[in-house]
């Protein structure tokens, strides 16, 4: 029985917390396998430290070491963030919320595994050890990948709503965030003479910073919405019409289809009508508004049967120009997924 609770108080807590952040999104952008898949993703990075760490490791909850101190944070924080950055570069980030869930479930898995490692090789060490570790380091976990995905998303957010261009990720989006993550870490790790002050800072700072953020991300990703929004239903309402946009992309997708010709170019205008279709859907389903399933299932179904009339060759012209920006491809993927969820 005590086994058990020592089990529960070192475990739980991060994983309450993710739950939490999930039942508090608006738009309910993730689902049961995706957070599976995150804590996943923390865990294989704990598994990569506990090689070091676990050598290292002096004294739990916090050590006493130089190394626990100010060599740890560095290594464990680095190989959390190569997970975000794994997410960024498959554009599975899309808004500032999702930043924030996507990156405490990394921390919390992070955690989580970490300490079922020190749970079997420390099964002597009392409940007040376990509840440190799942109410203090477990949490800071969770907020610095947290606070680290944030970050990277904010200074990526031009590049990820620029339309028409190819995306290159830039190293230096993270290092802000790595760094302020690194040095929370390292704070948390001064007090090992003190765990129930580190502890108590985590618990009270984390929810408070996390949700401020939150709510600013949400209605930041509002504001997003409005906009683009009405800008592609404007372009929607001019493709069903006949007539490619006037902007610039229409301009030069037009171009491009009356040089392929007639047919070729018939078959160019309803591609990007069923894309621009699917981009609207996908806004629509995050303000509450999207077509029924089915509908949505035989959009998708369209627009993939176009794809394969017009032929790589002409995708590869095409794909260049069209007016979406990785936010929006990251949407119409998310959109995917809930169609084939049903």
């Amino acid at each position: 029985m005590v086994e058990l609770l020592d089990w529960t108080v070192a475990l739980l807590p991060a994983l309450l917390m993710v739950g939490l952040f999930v039942w508090l999104d608006v738009f309910k952008l993730m689902s049961l396998k995706e957070i599976l898949l995150l804590l996943l993703l923390g865990g294989v990075a704990a598994l990569a430290a506990y090689p070091i760490s676990g050598r290292l490791i002096d004294q739990l909850p916090l050590g006493f070491s130089f190394y626990s101190r100010f060599i740890a944070p560095w290594i464990e924080e680095t190989l959390k963030a190569i997970a975000v950055i794994a997410l960024m570069l498959a554009n599975r980030i899309g808004y500032k919320l999702d930043a924030v869930i996507s990156g405490f479930a990394i921390g919390a898995g992070f955690s989580v595994v970490e300490n079922i490692l020190y749970l079997l090789r420390f099964p002597e060490l009392g409940q007040s050890v376990w509840m440190v570790r799942g109410l203090g380091t477990a949490l800071m976990h969770g907020a610095t990948c947290a606070l680290l995905a944030a970050v990277a998303h904010e200074l990526a957010e031009r590049a990820n709503r620029r339309t028409g261009r190819a995306f290159r990720f830039n190293p230096l989006w993270i290092l802000p965030g790595l760094l302020l993550a690194i040095l929370i870490h390292t704070i948390f790790n001064q007090f090992p003479d003190q765990p129930m002050v580190a502890m108590m800072g985590s618990v009270i700072a984390t929810p408070l910073v996390l949700i401020a953020i939150f709510h600013f991300g949400a209605n930041e990703a509002q504001q997003w919405l409005a906009e683009d929004s009405a800008a592609h239903r404007d372009a929607l309402d001019q493709l069903r019409a006949g007539v490619f946009p006037g902007d610039e992309s229409g301009r030069r997708i037009a171009a491009l289809a009356t040089r392929l010709g007639d047919p070729v170019r018939n078959r160019v205008l309803a591609f990007v009508t069923a894309e621009m279709a699917l981009v609207v859907a996908a806004e629509e389903k995050l303000l509450g508004t999207a077509p029924a399933i089915d509908q949505l299932g035989a959009l998708f179904a369209e627009r993939d049967a176009l794809k394969h009339q017009l032929g790589r060759t002409t995708l590869a012209a095409l794909d260049p120009l069209l007016p979406f920006s990785r936010n929006d491809r990251w949407e119409v993927a998310e959109l995917r997924e809930d169609v084939k969820r049903g």
